[in-house]
């Protein structure tokens, strides 16, 4: 759902994305990687719509520990990007306060008392969550950290990092609505500055490769392989 050209590609074989629940009746429904609100689910079972889950398994682990977080009591904090599906369907999850953080430096102020559960939107950076578990653990006495990032993400940024501090231009391939490749691109242009975010292979033709004899390549987790392949045929061009 986040590469607009493979959102694209897959309506020109028939599927399309709809917006509403009760927009999908009718015909087989398949729920993206992100998931959708816990009261959708159930206004879809209502409608009688006929569900293919794809949700991520890694999605449905936050969901989880918000849930039992609310039930012990705890104030959850949640490190992820306000206003993202994925984040979105978790807050529905809630059975309990829950509040949206960017980082450890958009923290609320509450009573130093307060039981709190931390978690992360599953694309968010680990150095990030461990730095927030650290502020938090210097202001609250009770504190119950679940480290839910994925670890292809994880992987995905260790990686890239990596190669980044080997090449001269860093080029990360994927959709910019995308928050998991947007931070990849970040993360990367943090140690390589020559780093370029771009969604297909003709955005390379406004790439500067002067002074250029290493170039490394990455993605976001959903650029879809056949991007890449014309990513990659693209720059064989220039050997």
């Amino acid at each position: 759902m986040h590469n607009p050209q493979e959102v694209e590609r897959l309506r020109g074989l028939g599927i399309v994305a709809r917006e509403r629940i009760e927009d999908c009746v009718g015909g087989p429904t398949l729920i993206r990687t992100h998931g959708i609100g816990k009261q959708e689910m159930e206004q879809a079972r209502r409608l009688g719509v006929d569900l293919v889950d794809a949700t991520c398994p890694h999605v449905k682990v936050p969901r989880r520990h918000i849930e039992k977080f609310g039930r012990q009591n705890r104030t959850v904090f949640l490190l992820g990007d306000k206003g993202h599906p994925e984040v979105q369907a978790m807050l529905s999850y809630q059975t309990g306060p829950v509040v949206v953080v960017s980082g450890p430096l958009d923290l609320p102020v509450l009573d130093p008392g307060t039981p709190v559960g931390i978690v992360a939107q599953t694309t968010q950076s680990k150095d990030v969550f461990q730095q927030l578990v650290e502020a938090v653990q210097s202001k609250y006495s009770d504190v119950v950290a679940e480290c839910t990032i994925c670890d292809d993400t994880a992987r995905r940024q260790e990686k890239g990092v990596l190669l980044a501090g080997k090449v001269d231009l860093m080029i990360v391939v994927g959709g910019r609505n995308s928050a998991n490749t947007c931070r990849l691109a970040a993360i990367c242009g943090a140690v390589q500055p020559r780093t370029s975010h771009i969604e297909c292979a003709f955005e390379l033709e406004g790439v500067c490769f002067d002074r250029v004899s290493k170039i490394g390549i990455t993605s976001g987790a959903s650029t879809p392989d056949w991007i890449i392949q014309e990513v990659d045929a693209w720059l064989a061009r220039l050997e």
